[in-house]
């Protein structure tokens, strides 16, 4: 899976990713904190000795269960998600720019877990993904209003995904 991921879609440049809509930091930071913070109601009972939730340029939440790190978690909110999961929404899109997460995992933490979690807008309902399940999902275009042309995300079919819930 690892190799065919890095033979084919890590081949993909910056250049060809195209443009992303303008950087929010407001925004991001209310997302941000919402995630993080539903993700931890979410992994409470998991027995991990530490939770580190500092903000850094890679991995939104690193868990440990021993020494070596044991989970590693990337989490957002998908404000566009309201109320139940449409059932004629077949899959879970994820920004391509996430992949240099995926290189980072394979090359320093090949023993962690890692997974992506996204949020519906109340933080209520989130899709669990296995991010080895990204290596081999497609990679593809997605042209709307909100989503500059050229900027490419993983289509993960939501039967490859868990819906879980948190109050």
């Amino acid at each position: 899976m690892w190799e065919n991921f890095l033979k084919t879609k890590w081949k993909v440049t910056m250049n060809t990713i195209g443009k992303r809509k303008q950087f929010d930091k407001a925004l991001y930071e209310v997302a941000d904190r919402d995630a993080k913070s539903a993700t931890l109601k979410y992994i409470k009972d998991m027995n991990y000795t530490t939770v580190d939730t500092t903000e850094r340029k890679d991995f939104d939440i690193i868990c440990k269960a021993t020494e070596n790190i044991h989970h590693l978690y990337e989490v957002e909110v998908k404000y566009s998600w309201k109320g139940e999961w449409n059932p004629f929404w077949k899959e879970i899109r994820i920004p391509y720019r996430k992949s240099r997460l995926l290189t980072k995992w394979k090359e320093q933490y090949p023993d962690a877990l890692f997974t992506f979690i996204v949020w519906r807008n109340d933080c209520k309902q989130a899709w669990h993904i296995d991010a080895n399940i990204l290596l081999d999902c497609e990679v593809k275009e997605v042209s709307n209003r909100n989503i500059r042309k050229g900027e490419k995300f993983f289509h993960i079919n939501v039967e490859d995904a868990c819906l879980i819930e948190v109050e």
